[in-house]
């Protein structure tokens, strides 16, 4: 019997190619992206990547 889940508005399971891009950040870049120190910095400048990536996609701007 397949398992239908309807209450994705709680919560829902990711894409594995959506799990596999956060892995790191689960496991070695878990600096806070805020922090003024190069731990922290790293994650901030994913972050910015992962703006900019979306950015385009959507004809946006990152900001």
């Amino acid at each position: 019997m397949s398992v239908i889940y309807l209450d994705n508005n709680a919560t829902t399971s990711v894409a594995p190619e959506v799990f596999e891009s956060m892995v790191p950040f689960f496991t070695e870049k878990y600096g806070n992206a805020s922090s003024m120190h190069t731990f922290g910095g790293q994650v901030g400048k994913s972050i910015q990547e992962a703006r900019e990536k979306v950015a385009a996609m959507l004809g946006a701007q990152p900001e």
